[in-house]
């Protein structure tokens, strides 16, 4: 049986759904006074071939000002957003400038949250959810081993059939799907398979961050970024460039799981043992400090009850048992569905926050010059533009990185951000997702 009707029997064999929500709004007022809008938290189940109970986590926050579900309107933007890993959770991201809030320890025990000031829901209402499912507060029984993107957007479908059954005020709106690192191989099955389900919604486009797409095109990458950073030496250089051949090998050999081991794994090892305390994911992170996962770790831990989770189920950011099951996943290529959304005429935003290594931005660069797209050709002839933003430390306006775009594709890069962009450069990256959301021809 071939893998479409595979998936397609497991689609038509879902039958029991539930959805179970509760209203956040007061909470979030009683931590931060100046909330104006609508949030709630829930689970949605999709039961499927194993009889299984498998229960997504959300956490809905309507666009600012909106204190209703009422009060959605059809022409509002709407972004699910996705986190990496694979096995990363989403619900982090509420804390990182895509959700309205920063999370702060008060006193010795207790977190609380202010609201932030360039958060994506200004201009969109937006949705995070913890997939596949073990990943964050999303859980199965028995363990549900969801192991493809593919897969997983499948089930992201069925997610949206029951939410949009008890949430209809949402099937008119502009719904985008946005995703970071490993985000770039869910984001595109996700979209490619909304795009050809059969619900009734508004599906306009994807936006990958620093995304993980291509196994076989980025890793020719890290060898010559690193040299021309100056980090690698030419000796260190022709070695990646030896490692990275071979993990190239294992895809065109259909060894993926080979290729994820000498590519994927490879070059963290490589990062490690060559640059020693430099981020992979910032090279001007030196001791690797991260985005304050700890904090967000704890607040969610606090208030997990009330956000509606099981008693016995501990928040964890990431789980590695999730990624395991990706690992072959991880060296199949997700561009043939970034091609099949272009050709068919959804939007696509890639942005690439410049300092990153392990999702850099001259690995996205190769992606982008091999896209199958009728248009292609004619995107290459337009010129790039520079746009300015302010930083959130000082009041001035500076140059914080270019936009490329033609029809319905558009290309940013993010001047001195990781990994994270929407981290480091919060008012330069809502620019670009307002102007993406927009349609905007002119950036500044």
């Amino acid at each position: 049986m071939g893998k479409f009707c595979i998936f397609l029997a497991l689609l038509i064999a879902i039958s029991q759904q539930s959805f179970t929500f509760i209203d956040q709004t007061n909470f979030y007022k009683q931590l931060e006074p100046l909330t104006d809008f609508y949030s709630e938290t829930g689970y949605v189940g999709v039961n499927d071939l194993k009889n299984g109970n498998n229960q997504f986590f959300y956490h809905l926050f309507l666009k600012e000002g909106i204190s209703k579900l009422a009060d959605v309107k059809k022409d509002d933007n709407f972004i699910l957003w996705l986190n990496g890993g694979p096995g990363c959770a989403s619900l982090m991201h509420i804390f990182q400038n895509v959700g309205p809030y920063h999370a702060y320890k008060k006193g010795d025990k207790d977190y609380s949250v202010k609201k932030g000031l360039n958060t994506w829901n200004k201009v969109a209402h937006v949705i995070f959810i913890d997939q596949p499912f073990e990943v964050g507060l999303s859980y199965s029984n028995p363990h549900q081993n969801v192991g493809s993107s593919d897969l997983a957007g499948l089930y992201l479908v069925e997610f949206f059939r029951i939410f949009f059954q008890q949430r209809p005020q949402f099937k008119q709106t502009k719904f985008y799907v946005f995703g970071v690192s490993f985000g770039g191989h869910y984001v595109p099955a996700v979209g490619a398979a909304l795009a050809k389900s059969n619900l009734e919604m508004n599906f306009q486009g994807i936006a990958i961050g620093n995304g993980w797409t291509d196994a076989f095109l980025q890793y020719q990458s890290y060898a010559p970024m690193l040299y021309s950073l100056g980090i690698f030496s030419e000796q260190k250089k022709i070695f990646t460039e030896n490692q990275m051949a071979k993990a190239q090998a294992d895809v065109l050999n259909e060894q993926y799981l080979k290729s994820t081991f000498d590519g994927f794994a490879g070059i963290f090892y490589i990062l490690t043992k060559f640059t020693g305390q430099i981020s992979p994911y910032d090279y001007q992170d030196y001791l690797n400090q991260g985005y304050g996962e700890d904090l967000y770790t704890e607040f969610i831990n606090q208030y997990r009850k009330q956000f509606g989770a099981p008693n016995d189920l501990i928040y964890q950011p990431c789980n590695a048992e999730v990624e395991k099951n990706f690992e072959v996943d991880i060296s199949i290529s997700q561009k043939p569905n970034v091609e099949f959304l272009l050709n068919q005429g959804f939007k696509v935003m890639i942005y690439q926050g410049s300092r990153d290594i392990i999702c850099n931005t001259p690995s996205m660069n190769y992606v982008i010059n091999q896209l199958d797209w009728k248009d292609i050709y004619q995107w290459k002839k337009q010129p790039k533009q520079s746009f300015k933003a302010k930083r959130e430390d000082f009041d001035i306006e500076e140059t914080a990185g270019t936009i490329k775009k033609y029809k319905n594709f558009y290309y940013a890069t993010i001047y001195n951000a990781g990994h994270m962009a929407p981290n480091n450069l919060p008012i330069a990256s809502l620019k670009i997702v307002t102007h993406f959301l927009n349609d905007d021809d002119v950036w500044n």
